[in-house]
């Protein structure tokens, strides 16, 4: 019966005609899928908590952060790192490392998650008390790619950045 319909459908359809109705049907599904992109800004990361492990950082020393977040997704996303020093001058980290368990298939678990990020703290900090960023830009679909990515903020930590140890041989040897 449905086939017979469809046969009668298309014999009535002339061929301009059967091209102007596919090519609606496409814009539609475009259209549709163009909307729901642009709706979707869910963060895929929520940061409930951010705790500092190390309170007094030497310079040039690591700063220790414990993060509680809850994983709804997994999109990609770029991280902005800063650590703003007692003058307010901005530094962007260097480097970091990653203390938290491995990686099931490459993604972490999706749910509540507590992990650790260990922060090397330039050299050139000044004295006092600081503050840590990291701002997260994900794109989950082709719009957000685009134009209009999802900006997530995780909460600032406070800490206190003191003086670089002393080394114990000098680093230039003294002329005689």
């Amino acid at each position: 019966m449905l086939q017979r319909s469809v046969e009668g459908f298309w014999r009535k359809m002339s061929a301009p005609a059967a091209i102007v109705f596919l090519m609606t049907i496409f814009a539609a599904v475009g259209l549709a899928s163009m909307i729901s992109s642009v709706l979707d800004r869910e963060p895929p990361t929520v940061f409930e908590s951010a705790t500092v492990l190390t309170q007094q950082v030497p310079q040039g020393g690591v700063l220790d952060v414990q993060y509680t977040v809850i994983q709804n997704r997994i999109c990609a996303a770029t991280v902005e790192r800063y650590v703003t020093d007692s003058d307010g001058t901005v530094h962007v980290p260097s480097t970091y490392t990653v203390g938290r368990r491995p990686l099931i298939d490459g993604y972490p678990p999706e749910g509540r998650e507590t992990y650790q990020r260990s922060i090397t703290i330039p050299l050139a900090t000044a004295l006092g008390r600081a503050h840590y960023e990291a701002r997260f830009t994900y794109t989950c679909n082709v719009m957000q790619k685009l134009a209009f990515p999802i900006e997530v903020t995780a909460p600032t930590v406070y800490f206190d950045i003191v003086p670089a140890p002393a080394t114990l041989t000098p680093l230039t040897p003294e002329a005689p």
